[in-house]
């Protein structure tokens, strides 16, 4: 259901797979879906700017002939362009060649080379295409310099150069664009950091291609219509056990308030009945009346003495938060282990503290029978793979795919454009959130929804897409309604999270800007 009604997004593979069965399975010429490509682009940069003139820098691959068929386009409606053709005219062949040819018989100048853009209105990336990996140099880094260093407004001809569309890798430079304009379906690079902060604004355009070339996409961008389908609404008949309940297993001295935001943040999201068990010197600590704090063996934290306590409880809900504010001695790493290896039937969803006491042991996870999600920031993640905070942030997707794969658990990466990593290799990434959310306790707050959807029954899966859709969109409508996103904690969550919820459930979309467009907020 998820994937039906969420946007596909493609890879350099699959985007070659579909142009194939075009071209080649149907006849499509591969000129015309150039001819319709460069059209819809100059159409888009027209519409977005109104430019007295433009310069292309072009490549010498089809998206270099798309940047000539653009040029053309714009000259024709009396834009001033310009192409710099950085191989070298001797360097373009087929379509780009005779694209190439007819702009210049037309009365395009160009230039072969590349130089500054000077000051023309809109500059026109169109150096790589889709199917560019690894790091730009040479030519194509001088133009794709160029371009960074002007004051013009940069247009990225389907994908920002520089930028990997399968994976949103960025290995070396890349255009930093206003506005993308992608042709017949986003891709990948366009949705994940840290490609997405490259894109700007993103338009798709269609150029031609039959559905029936559509290659099967397995990394999606969520929407309102697909996750709305996920909320489970209270009804007549409910009461607050039939609804959701949830254990909070965390909170040490000084840190009880990561459990209680856990636990609000549960109730706040549709949960009815909310457990926090604290150790029982701390038990005291309640700046929520309406969460019910539970007391276990221990003194300013738990540990293995409280393990019998705290089974009995998650024997006694439908699903666990684990780890928020637990703390990291010894003793609490031992009994959070224990934990997640030896409740297999119990939903549960891991974060903070309970991630560091699995340390590199993804596969302690492997053999739970139930519902799993694990929700680890990058330096998080790092720690679970055994790697570099800054290697995650540089290879996000294949970061958070391999993290499932290894614990047969849905991983849920935070950031800019979460992502939801399912452990049979399918991927969502989230529209929803500011930066905002970059404050202590939102976290907290995202692993009690989770915990909450769970309760409700939902599989691992669809309970994190739910939960981080809603906790974005909760952040969303704070910003556009009480606070910015300089001034946001965490708390504020909590009057926007049912909000969301009842958005969701009625079909309203305001919380969900992105649909076919992104743009970074």
């Amino acid at each position: 259901m998820l994937e039906s009604l969420s946007v596909g997004l493609l890879t350099a593979e699959k985007m070659r797979a579909t142009d194939a069965a075009a071209i080649e399975g149907l006849g499509i010429p591969g000129g015309h879906l150039m001819e319709r490509a460069g059209a819809a682009v100059a159409r888009e940069l027209m519409l977005a700017f109104e430019p007295d003139s433009v310069v292309v820098y072009a490549g010498k691959g089809n998206n270099g002939g798309d940047g000539f068929v653009v040029a053309r386009e714009l000259l024709n409606a009396g834009v001033e362009v310009t192409v710099f053709a950085i191989a070298g005219r001797d360097a373009y062949k087929g379509d780009a060649r005779l694209n190439l040819e007819i702009a210049e018989k037309l009365g395009v100048d160009v230039v072969d080379g590349v130089e500054p853009v000077g000051d023309a209105d809109v500059a026109l990336d169109a150096v790589f295409g889709t199917g560019f990996a690894g790091v730009a140099e040479g030519a194509a880094a001088g133009a794709i310099e160029a371009m960074n260093a002007s004051a013009a407004a940069v247009v990225a001809l389907d994908i920002a150069s520089g930028v990997d569309a399968s994976t949103g890798e960025v290995a070396g430079p890349a255009v930093l664009a206003d506005l993308t304009v992608t042709l017949h379906a986003p891709k990948v690079g366009h949705f994940v950091s840290p490609g997405d902060r490259c894109a700007g604004h993103v338009v798709v355009v269609p150029i031609g291609i039959p559905p029936a070339c559509n290659e099967q996409a397995d990394v999606f961008a969520l929407t309102s219509d697909a996750v709305g389908l996920l909320v489970r609404p209270k009804t007549d008949a409910d009461h607050k056990r039939s609804v959701g309940t949830v254990l909070v297993a965390g909170g040490s001295r000084g840190m009880t308030g990561a459990a209680a935001m856990a636990a609000l943040g549960a109730l706040r999201s549709g949960a009815g009945l909310v457990h926090c068990i604290l150790p029982a010197d701390l038990v005291g600590e309640k700046p929520y009346l309406e969460v019910i704090n539970v007391a276990a063996p221990g003194e300013g934290r738990l540990g293995r003495g409280a393990l019998k306590a705290v089974r009995a409880e998650m024997g006694r809900l439908k699903a666990t938060a684990l780890g928020p504010g637990m703390g990291r001695d010894d003793d609490t790493v031992a009994l959070a282990r224990e934990l997640a290896a030896a409740e297999p039937d119990i939903p549960l969803v891991i974060d903070a503290d309970g991630l560091f006491a699995l340390g590199t042991d993804l596969e302690l996870l492997a053999g739970r029978g139930a519902a799993t999600v694990l929700t680890p920031h990058e330096g998080e993640l790092a720690r679970l793979l055994g790697t570099t905070a800054a290697e995650v942030a540089a290879r996000r997707l294949a970061s958070a795919r391999e993290a499932a794969r290894r614990s047969r658990a849905t991983v849920l990466l935070k950031g800019s454009h979460t992502i939801v990593a399912d452990p049979g290799g399918t991927a969502f990434v989230v529209p929803t959130g500011n930066p905002g959310l970059a404050t202590p306790g939102t976290g907290d707050v995202l692993t009690g929804v989770i915990a909450g959807q769970l309760a409700k029954g939902l599989p691992a899966t669809d309970a994190a897409c739910l939960g981080a859709y809603v906790h974005g969109m909760a952040a969303d409508l704070a910003v556009d309604t009480a606070v910015s996103t300089e001034g946001m904690i965490a708390s504020d969550l909590f009057d926007f999270l049912p909000l969301a919820v009842e958005r969701l459930m009625l079909g309203d979309d305001a919380g969900d800007g992105h649909d076919h467009d992104h743009d970074d907020g």
